[in-house]
């Protein structure tokens, strides 16, 4: 048995409502398509992977896909039956036997698929993966019991020359499901136990949103004659940070609990002590960062912050912080939540010669 898998990403997502098709969009710290590749690649028995996807695609994502020996890259159709058309054909070519097809939207399935699926095909020549529904299902007005309904899955397992030859002589270029050929056909298929995690991704809804974590800490000692400002706000005050920078603890903390969640080093790498920032306010700093995120099409969740000064005391300007950190990060100040602390006059921030601040952020990949 000469055995390949035929990865289908030509398709350019039209209900996924993107910039970017859904197979090229990243889940768990990779492209959706490249977990199909691992996954396959790791199969021993699986000699070839061809790949149909979209020429332009391809083009603009072709530094990212996951590259071997085995990988062969073909063109997608304009629809999913002629970019399987176009994969048998590769498969053929280099005189496979059997072949595993398989909806690169799907990145969910487990490598104990791939095994049963392979197993099966030395007694049947279509093995298909379903699951049961779980819904009651209506049917033109009639109910349908739920222990007749199935829902198909992929990767599906088949006799490369028959599945090679259904899409040969196959008119309907709607076809959106290979098994269905055999169907239709009247050609018998061996229906397996699908995995309910091995879920269709169909909407951007469907592709849970990554989470990013960020702790920020920074601390100044306090001077007479500096101006106290605090998330970029002037804070009266006889006192004021010690800094290079305009000395803004709290937004020095932001920008560490960022740069952490990211892993991206931290605000004295990116901004060191030299004359290009000296005096340089925070905030400029702040929204220099704000633009590396979103270049990562990353978005700021929420931010939970601590000002730890013994005085002046904060209360009448929390509000004003959050408002202008709501302004900065382009966020609801509602997901904005800040905490001033003293040290009931303990330690070096206690005898007011120091300010501390922490920062726990939450930052989530923007689909």
């Amino acid at each position: 048995m000469y055995l390949g898998a035929l990865i289908v990403a030509g398709g350019r997502s039209k209900r996924f409502a993107s910039k970017i098709p859904k197979q090229f969009n990243i889940v768990n710290d990779d492209m959706v398509i490249n977990h199909s590749i691992k996954k396959f690649l790791k199969n021993k028995k699986i000699s070839k992977i061809i790949i149909a996807v979209d020429k332009k695609s391809y083009i603009k994502f072709e530094k990212l896909i996951i590259k071997d020996k085995k990988i062969i890259i073909t063109n997608g159709g304009k629809t999913r039956a002629l970019s399987v058309k176009n994969g048998l054909k590769i498969a053929k070519n280099h005189r496979l036997t059997k072949i595993l097809i398989h909806d690169a939207a799907r990145p969910y399935f487990s490598t104990k698929m791939i095994n049963n699926q392979i197993s099966l095909l030395k007694k049947f020549n279509a093995v298909i993966p379903a699951i049961g529904s779980s819904d009651t299902t209506i049917y033109k007005n009639k109910i349908i019991p739920r222990n007749e309904v199935f829902q198909i899955q992929t990767p599906q397992a088949f006799d490369l020359g028959l599945i090679y030859n259904l899409h040969k002589l196959n008119k309907d270029k709607s076809v959106t499901d290979d098994s269905s050929l055999f169907l239709k056909n009247n050609l018998p298929i061996k229906i397996t136990r699908g995995e309910v995690a091995n879920k269709k991704i169909t909407y951007v809804k469907d592709i849970p949103m990554q989470t990013f974590y960020g702790i920020g800490y920074d601390i100044h000692e306090m001077i007479k004659g500096r101006k106290l400002i605090v998330g970029g706000v002037l804070v009266p005050s006889k006192m004021g940070p010690m800094g290079h920078s305009d000395g803004d603890s709290l937004l020095h903390a932001l920008i560490d609990s960022f740069l952490g969640a990211i892993k991206s080093g931290d605000i004295g790498t990116l901004f060191p002590n030299i004359n290009k920032f000296k005096n340089v306010k925070s905030s400029l700093l702040l929204k220099k960062i704000i633009i590396i995120l979103n270049k990562k099409k990353i978005k700021i969740d929420s931010i939970d912050l601590n000002i730890i000064l013994q005085s002046p005391n904060l209360g009448k300007y929390k509000e004003k912080i959050k408002n202008n950190l709501s302004k900065l990060c382009k966020l609801d100040k509602n997901k904005i939540n800040i905490k001033a602390k003293t040290t009931d006059r303990l330690g070096i921030i206690g005898e007011n010669k120091a300010l501390a601040c922490e920062v726990l952020s939450v930052l989530k990949y923007d689909q």
